[in-house]
């Protein structure tokens, strides 16, 4: 590979050599060997994540995706079951590794189960009044409370006493339904069995390794399913993985994979990374499932947050024949991924993110339109893959249209940076929009073959999953040419920069010194050139200096300052929209975090940190990170001319006198060494940029989180006018939050940015004196004649240069040749 051959020369034999006779030539050339080397280092896999409500279908997509008829996903409809990220790589041999949930996960919901047998059976003996509360539900002698710490207790014992309101906006939807689907799945392999509840608290008892308490007769193969339980807690409790590798019994690998992927082990299952032999994998994609919605933890939402805004090349969002809606918007920005678009608004490129849409459920629609249609004169119905195909063509434009309303309900502003942010951020995400409507279901039944449930559709092209398959692997392609053209771009400038170095070193030595008359006529008149150049370029560097020290330090208070006004307003409008929720819901949302409003979810903390974080990520994107990146460039280009012009001037006047390739070589230097202070100004931002991202939104969320666990503490949540005093906590929270953040997000930024000065500078301090180099060159100083008449000095170094041009890589010689 010629990128590492030229880092081994380097680090063998022209470092070496520049270290020993010309030290100040090689601090430039370090940021690029340090570019070329991170680059190379980098993988070139393409990581897309799908986002989309719980039970939407995301594992059975992934699952047709990755694997065809093969389950090697979590799927099924269990509750929230992807509750980690769930990766699927390319893996010549099908493999996968499972972390399990800890122990306490599975007491957990065991301890709920019990407390709502306990719950039921003292409000039906009416041991004690009509209202039981969380002290009644309590055991001292309960083994599995005694494995929970009291917010586990609390989360609990919560559900298990839930009565949901009747109004419309909190239907009747009991939390604790997940765990009992959850339950029956772990102890049956069925989530829709009729076991009752004192049968599977009985049973989670046995496989918690505690004695049951309920007087149930365990089935034979639910006691097998237990015994494996068992085993599973045993390797939480250890704190390892499991892991396996199809080897020479594929049926018994895929049987233990799908008791994993949808049978009894799925509910246990944390983390799934899954490696399998498919052409789109085997392309560069790794295709990540993403928590749902329905899951409201705090590490959950930060395990999507993580990869959608620091790994994402591109996002699937998934939606059903309803298409995108108001909670499609919702997810985007609760993800993390419209406020990432915005924050790279002022230079797409830097940061780009695809969007593409799964529409699911195609082929349900396609029956139901079917079964619902009335028969032609001559009794027939068109086909259901007729329905489908006219189906999918419809869907496209609709859904197209429809994620461009709900994208324009992002309101606009009156903030002008804010405003072209958003308006860019839309603009990114429509560009890049591939609508796929696809079946799932179908192309399963196609490679299935199964006689007893046969696909209505012919081939699997018909499913709409291979054309979604070519678009990933097109972006996979995509993503390596544009990392390739990066290496390229830094190895040609580097691979040029260090020839040029070594010829100049070369070709000061090879001259021979003119008569000192002759140099200081010569370096007469070129001080009247150099004297403007010198007192333009001073200036210059004053200017530079003075904005990257002083003036982005000043103004990034004043940003703060401007981003938090246009938050407050858009946070008071957001909690205005939440005054129409029953005052449960509302409860729920500040002890709990998150909660839905109808099909809204609501989660305070992280909805005013990114009500906070947009306008933020969109006003100092437009009006500083753009402004360092130009303010870099619009320098660097600037020496790099006038570097130039003295090189002009020294051609035409200096006649004999003057080397014209060593001129030649160091205007090349210097426009290279332009081109790398540009690359650190952008890759500095970037950085910055990311650093930002990830740190602002946890300290925006905590002064939120403090005041909603502050307002349960001191007891407001109970009792009457409890929704008045939470809509007044709301009225505060637009200004007290963002007051509270703006000190912290000012200290971040400032001292983030300080990051980001000291690279700057670093390179700008090895990039030395162009003008004093340049004239060097033309005109060598007294010293430099003297150190250079010594013949054998000059010789040595000489025949160095000489054997370390001959071990350079053939490209490059071709590239630059040896001055002579």
């Amino acid at each position: 590979m010629k990128e590492q051959e030229l880092l081994v020369w380097f680090e063998h034999n022209a470092r070496p050599f520049l270290e020993r006779n010309a030290k100040e030539r090689i601090a430039g050339l370090e940021n690029d060997y340090a570019r070329l080397k991170r680059l190379l280092s980098k993988s070139d896999k393409v990581t897309v994540c799908f986002l989309g409500n719980s039970g939407i279908g995301k594992s059975t997509l992934l699952n047709a995706l990755a694997a065809g008829a093969n389950q090697i996903l979590p799927a099924g409809g269990i509750g929230p079951l992807t509750a980690q990220a769930t990766e699927v790589h390319y893996s010549p041999v099908p493999s996968f590794d499972v972390t399990y949930h800890p122990r306490k996960h599975l007491w957990q919901v065991a301890f709920a189960l019990e407390s709502r047998l306990t719950h039921q059976q003292k409000t039906e003996k009416k041991v004690k009044s009509v209202k039981v509360n969380e002290n009644v539900l309590l055991d001292q002698d309960n083994e599995l409370q005694k494995g929970l710490d009291e917010n586990e207790q609390h989360e609990a014992l919560s559900a298990a006493q839930h009565i949901a309101p009747p109004e419309a906006d909190a239907p009747n939807h009991d939390p604790l339904e997940a765990n009992i689907k959850q339950a029956k799945q772990v102890i049956t392999g069925n989530q829709f069995s009729e076991k009752p509840l004192h049968y599977l608290v009985d049973a989670l008892r046995l496989a918690c390794d505690i004695n049951p308490r309920w007087q149930s007769s365990i089935d034979p193969e639910d006691l097998k399913r237990i015994e494996r339980i068992k085993e599973v807690l045993k390797l939480t409790k250890e704190d390892q993985t499991y892991s396996r590798k199809q080897e020479d019994d594929p049926t018994a690998f895929l049987d233990d994979m799908k008791d994993h992927a949808a049978g009894f082990l799925s509910p246990l299952i944390e983390r799934i990374k899954v490696g399998w032999p498919s052409q789109v994998l085997e392309s560069g994609v790794i295709l990540v499932d993403l928590p749902g919605v329905g899951i409201a933890q705090d590490s959950y939402r930060d395990v999507t947050k993580h990869y959608v805004r620091e790994k994402a090349r591109a996002v699937i969002i998934v939606v059903d024949r309803a298409g995108p809606t108001e909670s499609t918007v919702d997810l985007l920005r609760s993800s993390g991924y419209w406020d990432r678009l915005v924050g790279a608004a002022d230079d797409p490129e830097s940061d780009p993110c695809s969007m593409l849409m799964a529409v699911t459920k195609v082929d349900d629609v396609a029956g139901e339109e079917w079964r619902n249609m009335a028969r032609r004169e001559d009794g027939t119905k068109p086909k259901k893959r007729e329905i489908f195909a006219r189906l999918i063509e419809e869907f496209k434009p609709r859904m197209r249209g429809q994620i461009s309303q709900q994208l324009g309900k992002i309101g606009g502003s009156d903030n002008e940076s804010v405003q072209v942010a958003r308006v860019q951020a839309r603009t990114s995400i429509l560009e890049s929009l591939e609508i796929h409507p696809v079946s799932a279901p179908e192309l399963r039944k196609l490679l299935l073959d199964d006689e007893e449930d046969r696909a209505f559709l012919q081939t699997a092209d018909q499913t709409g999953l291979p054309l979604l398959q070519e678009s990933l692997m097109k972006l996979a392609m995509r993503e390596r040419e544009a990392r390739r053209a990066r290496i390229q771009e830094v190895y040609e400038r580097f691979s040029i920069t260090l020839l040029n170095e070594l010829s100049i070193v070369e070709g000061q030595w090879r001259e021979r010194t003119r008569a000192a008359e002759e140099a200081e006529k010569l370096a007469t008149a070129l001080e009247e050139v150099l004297d403007p150049k010198r007192k333009e370029y001073n200036r210059r560097v004053g200017a530079f200096r003075e904005f990257l020290d002083e003036t982005v330090q000043a103004k990034i208070e004043g940003f703060v300052s401007e981003a938090r006004g246009v938050a407050e307003s858009e946070v008071n409008n957001y909690l205005r929209g939440l005054q129409g929720a029953h005052w449960a819901t509302l409860r729920a949302a500040v002890r709990r975090g998150g909660c839905f409003y109808g099909s809204r979810a609501i989660n305070l903390p992280d909805d005013i940190a990114n009500y906070f974080q947009e306008p933020m990520a969109a006003v100092w994107g437009q009006k500083l990170l753009r402004d360092i990146r130009k303010r870099t460039s619009d320098f660097s280009t600037d020496v790099a001319t006038m570097v130039e012009e003295i090189c002009l001037w020294a051609n035409i006047n200096g006649g004999a006198h003057v080397n014209a390739q060593l001129l030649e070589n160091q205007k090349t230097r210097i426009a290279s060494q332009a081109a790398q202070m540009k690359q650190v100004g952008k890759e500095a931002v970037d950085e910055l940029r990311e650093i930002v991202k990830a740190k602002l939104t946890e300290v925006i969320r905590k002064p939120i989180k403090g005041s909603c666990e502050k307002f349960v503490t001191d007891g407001d949540d109970i009792g009457p006018g409890v929704k008045n005093r939470i809509l007044y906590l709301f009225k505060q929270l637009a200004n007290q939050a963002t007051v509270s953040a703006q000190k912290p997000a000012i200290s971040i930024l400032q001292s983030n940015f300080a990051q980001v000065r000291a690279e700057i500078h670093s390179a700008f301090e090895q990039w030395g004196d162009p003008i004093q180099e340049t004239s060097d060159l033309i005109v060598e100083r007294h010293e430099e004649r003297i150190k250079r008449s010594d013949a054998q000095k000059r010789n040595r170094i000489l025949t160095e240069v000489d054997a370390v041009i001959s071990t350079c890589p053939i490209q490059l010689q071709k590239k630059a040749p040896v001055a002579a």
